[in-house]
């Protein structure tokens, strides 16, 4: 519970940091509404739904939706892909809502060389709190 409210108190810092830098450019800051994640592939082939939200009361829920609110998240790219999808790999499809009503939709598989670990980051903490659904 510490990390949750240590979380929010760091997000409503930078956030009086952003207003008092400018006002304007505040305004414009979206923050993250909800992540889904859509899991498919694997030795068994089965397809898993992951989803927070701002209800989701868990620090790990917090984090992921801070992590995906940063520029750092924000400007990945599309995709992040092998060049051979082969042999029983995760697939992950990971969109993001914004407040601002713009989605972010990043696509990438276990084991891809160079995939940023911010990405891995909200994928493990979605799929590890997420409400499956």
């Amino acid at each position: 519970m510490k990390q949750l409210f240590r979380a929010l108190a760091v997000a409503c810092a930078m956030a009086t940091a952003l207003i008092a830098a400018n006002p304007a450019a505040a305004a414009s800051v979206a923050w993250t509404e909800s992540i889904s994640i859509t899991q498919t592939g694997g030795f068994i082939g089965r397809t898993e739904f992951f989803s927070v939200d701002t209800t989701t009361r868990d620090e790990r829920a917090a984090q992921a939706l801070s992590l995906a609110a940063t520029p750092q998240y924000r400007t990945l790219a599309p995709f992040y892909l092998p060049s051979n999808p082969c042999c029983d790999r995760h697939r992950y499809e990971v969109v993001t809502h914004y407040s601002d009503g713009t989605n972010k939709t990043v696509v990438t598989m276990d084991g891809v060389p160079g995939t940023p670990p911010i990405l891995l980051e909200v994928i493990d903490l979605v799929t590890n709190v997420g409400t499956p659904e």
